[in-house]
């Protein structure tokens, strides 16, 4: 019955329909050129440096979010994020961090609090997003790098790399409560965990590349249901950067600086191994970040300077020339966006009224496109507030947590 309300003002208020469109775009930062890249992904041009990164020189762009409007770009050597405005391409203000923490990698928790791995200071810290400051520092372990959110829950790898001895110790997830801001656990891993990824499924993929010698890398599962890892994906090589697409085909950057760059691929649900160490599929030398589009293609950053755009299949579909050494990108999804059409319009409030009533097709990803009013799940009233904001000039959708599915 409600469904049937719903559709019906749709229909009645047609008229009065406005839309939001962009062009999809992946917004790329170049660790040595120390700028901002952007590729156009209907066009395929490529616009390089488009805006300085860093409040100084060898400021070491090492992530970058992309949240509406604004992406947050962490810079490792000068010890801040950089908050940049896309629409104008200017930059909207700064978080620091104490002088040589080295920040590593980031988490949103929702549009309020956000997350930093301080590998130096061994810690992790809360930013409140409101004042731009850090409210809280735990810490967490030796060197900690990678972190994901997901259900109130942080959960962050320790690599226990020793600065003295060049050498680590034993590799860990610690698991952290956001709403109390504690510790709940540890999850032992092999050597040198350092990225994690959330599977369409709801288990965490933790990355852990091994020595560079003698101890191959491996994939950690982790079932956050119990906080405990269930199984390993014995890969090898030196893998890295994680990004699982649409499909469940979860990538691998594993470097491959002397010949070719190396990227490895395996199924996200069983397990199955396509591209491991004796048969990786080959991109431009250094293959440095990963990551997955909505079509579930993946953009292989590589140290050639070059982006490799990888279909299903492992096959070349693109290669874009970027600035001097892209580390890692994201894309300009927007929130409301249902469908993934790159524009906010009835289609969106149809296609989500057909979700959650009729079993109809998921919100693409990421799933926080689904959730425009923010209250950490997906039902009728993110369909009631896109109504009113196509319809009747209501709020702009906002991005709900990014640990929603």
């Amino acid at each position: 019955m409600l469904r049937t309300i719903l559709l019906s003002a749709i229909a009645a208020l047609t008229l009065a329909a406005f839309s939001l469109a962009v062009e999809p775009t992946a917004w790329v930062i170049n660790t040595s050129g120390e700028s901002l890249s952007k590729i156009n992904l209907a066009t395929d041009v490529v616009t390089n440096d488009v805006l300085a990164i860093g409040s100084d020189i060898n400021c070491y762009p090492n992530q970058i979010i992309v949240r509406d409007t604004l992406a947050y770009v962490l810079l490792s050597g000068t010890d801040e994020i950089q908050i940049v405005n896309l629409i104008n391409e200017t930059t909207a203000g700064w978080i620091g961090f104490p002088s040589g923490s080295n920040p590593y990698n980031m988490a949103f928790l929702d549009d309020d609090y956000l997350y930093v791995t301080l590998m130096v200071d061994n810690s992790l810290v809360k930013v409140d997003l409101n004042s731009r400051q850090v409210v809280l520092t735990t810490p967490i372990g030796m060197s900690p790098e990678g972190i994901i959110i997901y259900d109130h829950k942080a959960y962050v790898a320790v690599t226990a790399y020793d600065f003295g001895s060049w050498s680590w110790g034993q590799g860990k997830v610690v698991v952290y409560d956001t709403e109390g801001d504690t510790l709940l656990t540890e999850i032992l891993t092999s050597t040198n965990p350092q990225y994690l990824a959330l599977g369409h499924d709801g288990i965490i993929h933790v990355v852990c590349t091994g020595n560079y010698y003698d101890i191959p890398g491996v994939v950690f599962l982790i079932d956050p249901a119990i906080d405990a890892a269930f199984d390993i994906v014995e890969i090898g090589g030196q893998p890295a950067n994680i990004a699982i697409a649409p499909d469940n085909r979860v990538y691998l950057a594993a470097g491959g600086w002397v010949d070719d760059g190396e990227v490895y691929a395996y199924n996200g649900l069983t397990y199955e191994i396509y591209n491991g160490a004796s048969n990786p599929i080959y991109v431009d030398s250094g293959a440095t970040g990963i990551d997955a589009f909505q079509d579930s293609t993946v953009l292989a950053q590589t140290f050639g300077d070059r982006i490799i755009r990888l279909d299903a299949t492992g096959a070349t579909r693109n290669t874009y020339f970027m600035g001097d050494g892209p580390i890692d990108l994201d894309f300009n999804y927007l929130p409301g966006d249902v469908n993934g059409d790159f524009d906010i319009n009835v289609g969106d409030a149809v296609f989500l009224i057909n979700y959650i009533f009729k079993s109809g097709p998921s919100p693409m990803i990421p799933a926080w496109r689904g959730n425009p009013n923010g209250d950490k799940a997906i039902n009728v009233g993110d369909a009631v507030y896109l109504i009113n904001y196509i319809f009747k000039g209501g709020n702009r959708p906002q991005i709900g947590p990014s640990w929603i599915k």
